[in-house]
């Protein structure tokens, strides 16, 4: 569900109320949050005229910086320059970039030259470039990259040669998994089938064609799983399946004929029209989670570690094979298992509780909404780290998710939960009586901070206003009556940015626009725990380094190994600091262990907390038949910092930054490989760097544009 913020300009501030505990910062522009530029400002958009603004979350801070160029549709980040699909009368739909500042809000290239536009979309991001669709008269729809520069904007491929196109407009499911892109493009040879690019023309090939029969495999869906990438897809012999690739034509296969034969597992056909059953995987403890049927169910819960051995049905959920809903897109991880909501539509409103096991597959706590068969909804404690890119889930206060649920005596109101039945409660009866204090069918805006969850309520005599809570049924409060009385605010939340929680509602004083707010105060989201894990080659040695950024209880860290991935033991234990908000380092050294014979290795790290609950990072990897060293640098859509992946470093890593005159103006030393690692060059001017990696004594650079 999108949770948007609204931004705007305003020339006069008034307060709300006297000793209000919100400020009004704009009036009736309907300003919409569309991308942080970095952690003090945000791009929005008006829902009015698309015109294009920024703001900082102060009135003086929040100015339009277009008027000519209207926001079409996000592309990326990209050292510290937003790019986007914008439109404009001179030359249609195009790629434009911005600053953020009104003379840095330019036309990128006219792909399409003139007025028609090249009408670009499929945006994702890979080694330091953005990669889209885009249409020319000579080349019909293609794949495009830039890497911020007009000269650098550049076609890919002519993957069907001349005026034909390759797919359509958000068909490709581009992808990229941090080394290269997995796509869908369709030729008259081979039909819609899996492509792969590494950026370049003859790196862009065809990566196998799975359908060798008149139809196509149509993949799709594709999910990051360790080392490998699951989608879904069909052949010659099978319906639309779980699949898997590592990148090379003999390692993109089958996972599984869930479905046996020609019948799909993703899908199922009622009158003539195909509904899917997979919506999303889900990753936990390093496997991913789905919904599948082997014909017998629509309610199947299905576990993958990417081996046909490995890939089970835990539970039967929703047996037959009429409507079910479960919500894997709404599941929250906890140390030792997550949780997610289950619904057949009709009478059945659950919680289930998952630990990877069939045994430990269980419902966990079932309610009866005065709708029968609405399920619960949780709030997902995603939390986001604009200056290092980084998307994680933080419990509250480390242990604990809310969400939203109801019953015949209450209505839909908000439940806290640490796992355990006796700490899953509702927080508090905000609408008195059966009216609903939360509506899950409307406005459920919410937004997570370290010591507050904000969130849209109704009390039955406010309206729909902003509210705030702790946890407990004493502070759980409403913020403020913004739209007064009866009447709705509709309050709508995103994150936290520039320690503000700037917000959209409306104090009714235009039936259509809406007003932008600050709640007054300095807020900081949930902080992420582990940011960072890696592993270097340091002599005959394996070098681990992870970071944390809070801990809370936590005992110790044990590091295992596995060379299969699958059966891993212990190596190591380290104990952790056990409560702190400071950012801090760890090490561990597997001695030895390049003369071990192996060809690569498997990492991870197993966290346990003071009260025994216990939670395994990411896999990472070490491979040892290829110790040759390389610099690679990233781009990443969130920060204007960059990142560069070193791999098979032998030494100590050392980083230098030059400037077009070539003065050094940054040195420093690198603590990890094989895993992105920041650079920050937020502070710098625009303009042309080179980047220096030393690994002993050799050396290699990079340059780039910021």
């Amino acid at each position: 569900m999108k949770k948007r913020i609204l931004f705007t300009a305003l020339t006069l501030i008034t307060a709300i109320v006297a000793q209000s505990q919100v400020t009004q910062i704009n009036s009736n522009k309907s300003l919409q949050v569309t991308f942080p530029l970095d952690n003090i400002n945000t791009i929005i958009v008006s829902d009015i005229d698309s015109s294009i603004w920024i703001t900082d979350g102060t009135i003086l801070g929040t100015i339009q910086i277009s008027t000519a160029i209207k926001y079409e549709e996000t592309g990326g980040l990209l050292s510290g320059k937003f790019i986007f699909r914008g439109w404009s009368a001179a030359t249609g739909s195009e790629i434009f970039i911005t600053d953020g500042t009104p003379s840095g809000t330019v036309l990128l290239k006219d792909i399409y030259t003139g007025i028609t536009g090249s009408d670009p979309g499929d945006f994702t991001m890979l080694n330091g470039f953005i990669y889209f669709s885009a249409v020319t008269a000579a080349a019909g729809r293609e794949l495009w990259r830039t890497d911020g520069k007009p000269s650098t904007t550049t076609i890919i491929k002519d993957i069907v040669p001349g005026t034909g196109s390759s797919n359509d407009l958000d068909k490709y499911h581009l992808f990229s998994n941090g080394n290269y892109l997995l796509f869908a493009a369709n030729t008259v040879t081979e039909g819609l089938e899996l492509w792969k690019s590494d950026g370049t023309s003859s790196g862009t090939i065809l990566l196998k064609n799975i359908n060798t029969s008149a139809d196509s495999s149509n993949p799709k869906n594709f999910y990051l799983l360790n080392n490998l990438v699951l989608f879904t897809a069909k052949d010659a012999t099978h319906g639309d399946e779980i699949w898997k690739t590592d990148g090379t034509a003999v390692g993109t296969v089958l996972v599984k004929d869930i479905n046996v034969g020609m019948a799909s597992a993703t899908s199922i056909d009622f009158f003539g029209f195909s509904f899917p059953i997979l919506s999303s995987f889900h990753s936990f403890n390093n496997r991913a989670y789905f919904t599948a049927t082997d014909g017998n169910s629509t309610g199947q819960l299905w576990s993958t570690d990417g081996t046909t051995a490995n890939t089970t049905l835990l539970k039967d959920i929703v047996p037959g094979m009429s409507f079910s809903l479960i919500l894997l897109i709404d599941a929250v991880n906890l140390p030792t298992k997550f949780i997610f909501p289950v619904s057949d539509g009709s009478s059945r409103s659950e919680l289930w509780q998952c630990d990877g096991t069939t045994n430990g597959t269980t419902l966990f706590k079932s309610f009866t909404p005065i709708t029968p068969g609405e399920p619960p909804f949780i709030a997902l404690p995603y939390t986001y780290d604009i200056v290092n890119g980084i998307l994680g889930q933080s419990l509250f206060q480390g242990t604990k998710f809310f969400f939203t649920a109801g019953n015949t005596t209450t209505g839909n109101e908000l439940w806290i939960s640490d796992g355990t039945l006796p700490g899953t409660t509702m927080i508090k009866d905000i609408n008195p009586g059966t009216g609903d204090g939360i509506d899950n069918a409307g406005n459920t805006s919410f937004l997570y901070t370290s010591s507050f969850f904000f969130f849209a309520a109704n009390n039955g005599t406010h309206g729909n206003e902003l509210w705030k809570t702790d946890g407990t049924l004493s502070g759980t409060v409403m913020v403020q009556d913004i739209n007064l009385n009866a009447a709705d605010a509709n309050p709508e939340l995103t994150f936290v940015n520039n320690n503000k929680i700037i917000f959209s509602a409306t104090d009714g004083d235009d039936a259509v626009k809406t007003d932008l707010f600050v709640v007054d105060g300095s807020f900081v989201p949930l902080p992420i725990k582990l940011t960072g894990f890696s592993v270097t080659v340091a002599n005959k040695d394996a070098l681990l380094k992870w970071v944390t950024t809070q801990e809370i209880n936590v005992k110790e860290f044990t590091i295992q190994r596995s060379d299969d991935a699958i059966h891993f033991e212990n190596i190591g234990l380290v104990l952790a600091s056990g409560n702190t908000g400071n950012r801090l380092t760890y090490n561990f050294t597997d001695l030895g262990i390049i003369n071990s014979g192996k060809k690569i290795l498997y990492y991870r790290l197993l966290t346990t907390d003071n009260d025994g609950s216990a939670e395994y990072s990411n896999i990472i990897t070490l491979k040892l038949n290829s110790l040759k060293w390389d610099i690679q640098l990233l781009g990443n859509p969130v920060t204007e910092n960059i990142y560069v992946i070193v791999s098979g470093p032998t030494s100590k890593l050392q980083a230098s930054l030059f400037n077009s005159e070539g003065k050094n103006i940054y040195k420093n030393n690198l603590l990890s490989g094989n895993t992105p690692i920041l650079i920050p060059t937020g502070n710098l001017p625009h303009g042309f760097y080179i980047l220096t990696i030393i690994n002993g004594n050799e050396k290699k650079s990079i340059s780039f544009i910021k």
